[in-house]
């Protein structure tokens, strides 16, 4: 099946649930028991990004790495969305440009300068349950496109939302969700 796989879904702008506003979710699995991806757009802002850092032993990368929200289903799991060039045990590969990584060994070979050159590090990701994905896209609140890699790791998080919607020709923003009577 893995109809959405390596797709980008972009929240339309009547989505005002805090978790998925604005948000860009990488697609990372989607077969007959449901969808799992990755929310690729939201740094985490608290103050215990720096706590979280220090934890993992990220860090000691210079520049500090971002830690993102990567959605509400099991937030305390880390996860390492990265480019393709990277495989270990627990290595799970998305597409021809990106692979997700559960196995902790990966930070120690990102401190060693073994591990992959673009990542992202999450907490936790979103999930939907079977046939839930494919009402809210027939819903409207979900425009889907394929992924590339390089939007997820070069184009700027503040950005990826509207960029994302824009490459439909359209103003996302000119949507508000709101239908009209006849």
């Amino acid at each position: 099946m893995n109809k959405y796989s390596n797709h980008f879904l972009i929240a339309m702008p009547h989505m005002m649930d805090a978790i998925f506003k604005e948000s860009l979710v990488f697609m990372c699995d989607h077969d007959e028991q449901g969808a799992m991806g990755i929310i690729v757009n939201k740094p985490m802002m608290t103050d215990n990004v720096e706590e979280i850092l220090t934890q993992t032993h990220l860090d000691q990368i210079t520049p500090y790495p971002n830690v993102y929200f990567g959605g509400p289903v099991r937030i305390e799991q880390g996860l390492f969305l990265h480019d393709k060039n990277y495989n270990i045990d627990g290595t799970f590969t998305v597409s021809d440009e990106v692979s997700l990584t559960t196995n902790p060994d990966i930070i120690n070979d990102i401190l060693i300068g073994k591990g992959p050159k673009y990542f992202r590090f999450t907490l936790g990701y979103a999930g939907w349950g079977l046939g839930q994905l494919e009402r809210e896209v027939e819903n409207g609140d979900w425009l889907v496109m394929p992924a590339t890699g390089d939007f997820i790791f070069q184009t700027p998080d503040n950005k990826k939302w509207k960029s994302a919607a824009s490459q439909f020709g359209i103003d996302i923003l000119d949507f508000n969700g709101q239908t009209g009577q006849a």
